[in-house]
């Protein structure tokens, strides 16, 4: 949807992983891009997070490829009923396959670079609280000189990282296909949604009009499967949260994946 924002919302643990993993992808995407050291760092840690398994958090590469064999599960099913699709179901499906074997061994060399780099390593020691060997202040005095040649630093990185990227960036696309969108409105800026029982959803996807999000509207969820509630708050510069009044209009979907 164009001139849109879209906000996704975990169902289920495994989505909850994929959200995550995606997120922290396109987060050292751009840091990567915009060739700032802190918030490169910062998305490093945060993806090494998933892949490694900490936290509470469970490695993420087996997450992706489960959610993978669920979508190709949903596809096969979904040919069944529309033969005239067939064809394109099953380009998909061909898809899924080479991206599950891409991910079968996981991710090993990004799992290296994460787990032994340096400068990664000193990050992390100075988020701890007693930092006595002083990590922090020796990040902050060498990044810049370090930044001046990032790309011998982060490449590496993002090389080994290309499989996962491409089943992660697939896997998105996909999952923004499976059904259409629902237009509501939020009267008095709240509402509920209400699954359906009998289908397992892993995600809700809502989408708001960019200058709606430029204003400081956000969605905000509760509730679990069964019922959802939806209000929209306004984030303002310099005030804290509060509600949004007014009748917000806005579009959803409910997945039916990964449930």
């Amino acid at each position: 949807m164009s001139n849109m924002v879209q906000f996704s919302f975990s169902l289920s643990s495994r989505m909850r992983s994929f959200i995550e993993l995606r997120d922290a992808l396109a987060c050292l995407e751009s840091a990567h891009l915009s060739h700032n050291g802190p918030a490169w760092l910062h998305a490093a840690c945060d993806l090494s997070t998933s892949l490694l398994g900490d936290h509470g958090r469970k490695p993420v590469v087996p997450e992706v490829i489960g959610l993978l064999q669920d979508v190709e599960t949903y596809l096969e099913d979904l040919c069944k009923d529309a033969p005239h699709y067939q064809e394109h179901i099953q380009k998909a499906c061909f898809e899924i396959e080479h991206h599950m074997h891409q991910l079968a061994t996981g991710v090993p060399d990004a799992a290296r670079i994460l787990s032994g780099d340096a400068l990664l390593s000193a990050y992390l020691n100075a988020q701890k609280k007693h930092d006595w060997l002083g990590h922090k202040l020796c990040l902050q005095q060498s990044l810049k000189a370090i930044w001046k040649h990032s790309d011998l630093r982060t490449m590496p990185l993002h090389h080994a990282l290309t499989p996962l990227h491409e089943a992660v960036s697939f896997l998105d696309s996909m999952l923004n296909d499976f059904v259409a969108w629902k237009q509501e409105v939020a009267v008095g800026g709240s509402g509920h949604i209400t699954p359906d029982r009998k289908v397992a959803y892993g995600l809700l996807v809502v989408s708001l009009p960019e200058e709606a999000v430029a204003s400081g509207i956000i969605p905000d969820i509760s509730g679990n499967r069964l019922a959802i509630r939806i209000r929209f708050q306004q984030w303002l510069p310099g005030e804290p949260t509060k509600d949004y009044k007014e009748d917000q209009p806005y579009a959803m979907m409910l997945i039916p994946i990964g449930g």
